[in-house]
């Protein structure tokens, strides 16, 4: 396509492009706004930012750990249908922590089910919570709630939250946090802050600490500034970075939950629809055809429940008779370049049959070896002449160079 053919701004470019008629102006100057400003942008600011932070969640997802990628964009699903069932309004983030440094899992976990189960279902309808363990080694709680009144009409979040941490870092006097806080917030928030000061005995509540309280030492509740998107983003980042700081006694417990009507909306048991989840599946579907397998339950019958993870090693001999596009092909190894360094030309792949079969064959009998080492039995002698073989490192698997495509093609064909 020639740039000059494109139809940009109203006039074709180039030399010999001609410039079309302005518009006609309209004949009442600044009749969208009073103030003399004319808004000449068509999109929504909130539509602009909820695209911008959509984006933002997609590049968080891509850039942690593939482990993670699940609970995040679980998380991510969640969160925006709490936005969406209850209202911005009802959705807030809640923050709980501890003076003391609770570095025990299960001692944390014990005190936040106590006030999750008796305390929560009065204010809140629905919630989710992340874990994080901070630096200093103690834990503390980030909770997506959905409260029953609205706390986000009357509420100044921006300035509400700026004064929050002008607070922590002490840069704002007694007097003047508490008499902002009555300008700022809204009789509906301040009421869910005075509850939770009172089930902790914190505040003018202090005398509750000689008998009966929830020992949290900070709740802090706030509306969502921005969108849900924000928000997914804002939660998201705490699941990496409660990895960051993860000790060895931390192993099993789970960093997000919900109540039971948020965990409905997305599980974390799928797969992705990408080329590495397709590549997957067509090995799967390889090895289960010649194990006779008919179903997932099969595998799991056959080498434990635990079948993924032992068979893993078979599964990544295995080679696919045919490939739809060299971005398959090249997941899989299959990077082909002659020796003039040019790279494969055609968008599909149908490899060897020999190296298929010699493959695939491998495989078969790793898979073998490895059911028969879970039943407890020693492999025959016969079975010993097929071989034992192992998956070959990605250097050892380099694939053939040719003088040219032609050669390559004559000699498959």
């Amino acid at each position: 396509m020639n740039l000059q053919d494109i139809d940009l701004w109203g006039w074709k470019q180039g030399p010999e492009g001609e410039r079309r008629e302005a518009p006609p102006a309209s004949a009442l100057i600044h009749q969208n706004r009073n103030i003399g400003i004319e808004n000449i942008y068509t999109l929504s600011r909130d539509g602009f930012i909820a695209d911008e932070e959509k984006k933002a969640v997609d590049a968080v997802i891509q850039a942690i750990p593939s482990r993670l990628k699940k609970k995040m964009f679980a998380l991510r699903l969640r969160i925006e249908w709490m936005v969406k069932s209850y209202g911005l309004n009802h959705i807030g983030l809640q923050t709980m922590t501890i003076r003391k440094n609770i570095t025990d899992r299960k001692e944390f976990e014990k005190r936040f089910k106590s006030i999750a189960t008796n305390v929560f279902p009065e204010i809140y309808l629905d919630w989710l919570r992340v874990f994080e363990r901070q630096q200093r080694g103690a834990w503390h709680a980030h909770v997506v709630v959905a409260t029953k009144e609205d706390i986000r009409t009357g509420t100044d979040v921006v300035a509400l939250n700026q004064l929050l941490k002008d607070k922590r870092d002490r840069k704002v006097s007694k007097a003047i946090y508490y008499s902002s806080i009555k300008r700022l917030a809204s009789e509906n928030l301040r009421g869910i802050w005075k509850e939770f000061r009172r089930l902790c005995g914190l505040g003018e509540f202090k005398s509750r600490r000689k008998g009966r309280y929830y020992k949290f030492d900070a709740c802090h509740l706030l509306p969502i500034i921005s969108t849900a998107q924000a928000l997914a983003v804002y939660v998201s980042k705490y699941i990496s970075k409660g990895f960051e700081f993860r000790r060895p006694e931390d192993k099993g417990m789970r960093l997000v939950g919900s109540t039971r009507n948020v965990s409905r909306v997305c599980n974390e048991r799928f797969s992705w629809a990408g080329a590495g989840g397709r590549l997957w599946r067509s090995k799967l579907g390889i090895l289960a055809g010649m194990l006779n397998i008919k179903s997932l339950d099969g595998f799991a019958e056959m080498f434990g429940p635990k079948w993924a993870y032992h068979l893993q090693p078979a599964i990544a001999l295995i080679e696919l008779p045919y490939y739809d596009d060299m971005k398959l092909a090249r997941l899989n190894g299959w990077d082909l370049r002659n020796e003039q360094d040019e790279p494969w030309p055609w968008p599909d792949l149908t490899p060897p049959a020999d190296i298929v079969r010699k493959a695939n064959f491998k495989a078969f009998v790793m898979a073998k070896e490895i059911w028969f080492k879970r039943q407890g039995f020693k492999p025959d002698r016969d079975f010993k002449r097929l071989g034992r073989f192992k998956p070959k490192p990605e250097t050892d698997r380099l694939r053939p160079v040719f003088k040219s495509w032609l050669d390559y093609t004559v000699g498959n064909n």
